[in-house]
């Protein structure tokens, strides 16, 4: 039987992966580093990011399994907000092959 998370990981990561997607769609919002308001929210909220990752490795989370979540979930996120708050274009088949992409790097970190 496989070993359940317990739900403290299973919010570390959460958390982890909310900061995460936070940054990547605040990079937009800083200009190149130009915007100093909006430079200093993105690198915060990855500096955050980035103290979360390292308490949830330290408590004990696999970094193999950490970091194929991560792999699939903030990319597809980052899409869908690029897609919905941008209004960037993505075409079906894009979405679908990063779709893709993703559930095969969660198949590999299982297997």
């Amino acid at each position: 039987m496989p070993e359940t998370l317990p739900i403290r990981a299973i919010v570390m990561v959460t958390l982890v992966t909310l900061t995460q997607i936070a940054g990547v769609t605040m990079l937009v919002k800083t200009v190149g580093f130009r915007d100093p308001v909006w430079t200093i929210a993105c690198l915060a909220t990855y500096a955050v990011s980035l103290f979360l990752l390292a308490e949830t490795l330290r408590q004990g989370m696999a970094l193999s399994l950490l970091m194929p979540i991560l792999a699939a979930l903030v990319p597809l996120a980052s899409i869908l907000i690029a897609v919905v708050l941008f209004r960037e274009q993505a075409s079906w088949m894009k979405l679908g092959l990063l779709s893709l992409a993703c559930l095969l790097i969660g198949a590999a970190a299982t297997a």
